[in-house]
């Protein structure tokens, strides 16, 4: 019997006047925060403008940033992500070549006869964590106005969110099966904590079956709901057959939520079972002494220029060899400086050059989880100084992602996470360089995955 609580909360925000767009300064961010354990996010977006002559039809867009941006017409433009403002670029600029855009879920919202417009937006188990909506209007006309001679139009944009959370969430333990019932009237939601340096979790459902006795069948989602873009995983489970699903780097102490719902009758309730269990990659890095060391003498006086790009030395023999070949990661320490208000950079402890092999990958922590560097860009630069003339064909293979790094670079070059997209970049003898350029990146953790991939038929 499911006996779980759920409680409805209402967050608001002033409504605030739309300006024509000219550049970013002219958006006006929302900025919400979902709580943990929400099954139920409903936006509501209200869009108005005056009554007088002066006011015409007007498109207005909208953007998220943190579930699947949108953009609304009011003419006015809304545009919605999560964990970071949304990217927007509605006069079509140029950006650099080796900068990442991924377009914003937007959605438009049209004031024409009507002087006011109310949209609903529903997700059903979004993301905990900051979400930001975006709203402008159209491009500006570019013509001048004499002050006192016209009356502009003021249109006016508010966005409210209710959430439907569970209080009592299950918690699925790893390695212990967890039998439970579905009722044919909502679904059942549990989630579990992803530990650190987790390489793969491996989901199975089994002994489903209904309250009559009967063959079931059942659809479980794995993960949340973010936008512009969502990962959310899907399982359909017919039977009492055991199913299951792997999830490849999985995010790292994070809650992981997964959602049950029946797909047979209405009238009958389901028994299933759940199992969960991960794989761990032990890790494998230079002595706590040395970084001690090298910590000390980067206080006592840091060179001019170590903090600069980061040198992937391909082939470089590695601190401990046994230790490497027995890990399937090698971390590198990494400091966080704030150099102001607005720079940060992230200085290696035992750098600039990071020893790259083609046995296990190398892995930098860089942390953006503070909340402090949204709106910002994450600059990424490698620099091959090779140390082996016997890799004159070989490659530095890298990958920046958030929340859980790339453990397969050399099996993979899709650059993928269990639940998101990271960017891919390399470095070869005949490309020693490369930059990546990630704009507004989400608050978390990003890491940057390095190995060297070798030519076939050599070591």
């Amino acid at each position: 019997m499911d006996h779980s609580l759920y409680v409805s909360e209402y967050f608001s925000q002033s409504a605030q006047k739309l300006s024509f767009y000219s550049w970013y300064g002219n958006a006006k961010l929302f900025h919400f925060h979902v709580p943990e354990d929400t099954v139920l996010l409903r936006w509501l977006l209200q869009a108005s403008r005056g009554k007088g002559p002066e006011c015409t039809s007007m498109e207005i867009t909208v953007y998220c940033l943190c579930i699947p941006e949108f953009a609304l017409t009011v003419d006015s433009l809304r545009h919605f992500r999560h964990g970071a403002p949304p990217v927007i670029n509605p006069l079509g600029t140029r950006f650099p070549a080796n900068a990442t855009v991924r377009p914003s879920y937007n959605i438009s919202i049209t004031l024409s006869s009507a002087v006011q417009n109310t949209t609903f937006v529903n997700v059903t188990t979004p993301a905990a964590g900051d979400w930001f909506i975006a709203a402008h209007l159209p491009e500006a006309a570019g013509r001048i106005e004499v002050k006192g001679f016209s009356t502009p139009c003021p249109y006016m944009f508010q966005a409210d969110m209710f959430v439907l959370r569970l209080t009592d969430m299950p918690v699925l333990e790893p390695g212990v099966p967890m039998p439970h019932t579905v009722s044919p009237a909502k679904p059942l939601h549990v989630k579990i904590f992803v530990p650190k340096h987790a390489a793969g979790m491996r989901f199975q459902l089994s002994s489903c079956v209904t309250s009559e006795q009967r063959a079931c069948t059942v659809r479980v989602l794995l993960g949340s709901i973010t936008l512009p873009q969502s990962f959310q995983r899907s399982l359909t489970c017919t039977g009492s057959i055991n199913c299951s699903l792997v999830l490849d780097s999985p995010p790292w102490e994070k809650w992981l939520q997964i959602m049950v719902e029946s797909l047979g009758t209405a009238n009958a309730s389901v028994s299933v079972e759940m199992l969960a269990s991960f794989t761990v990659c032990r890790p494998g890095s230079a002595s706590s002494f040395l970084n001690f060391i090298s910590l000390n003498q980067s206080q006592a006086g840091a060179r001019p220029g170590a903090a600069g790009s980061l040198a992937p030395a391909a082939g470089e023999a590695p601190h401990n060899v046994s230790s490497q070949r027995s890990s399937c990661l090698q971390s590198q320490p990494v400091v966080r400086e704030d150099l102001d208000v607005v720079s940060v950079r992230y200085r290696l402890l035992n750098g600039p050059s990071v020893p790259v092999s083609s046995l296990a990958p190398t892995l930098l922590l860089l942390n953006l989880n503070t909340g402090m560097d949204s709106g910002g860009s994450l600059v990424v630069n490698l620099l091959l100084n090779k140390t082996s003339v016997s890799l004159a064909n070989a490659t530095v293979a890298a990958c920046v992602s958030a929340a859980s790094p790339v453990l397969s670079l050399n099996a993979t070059r899709t650059c993928s996470t269990a639940f998101s997209q990271g960017y891919p970049l390399s470095v070869s003898t005949s490309s020693a360089e490369a930059m990546l350029i990630v704009l507004y990146p989400q608050t978390d953790d990003w890491f940057l995955s390095l190995q060297l991939l070798c030519p076939k038929g050599q070591g």
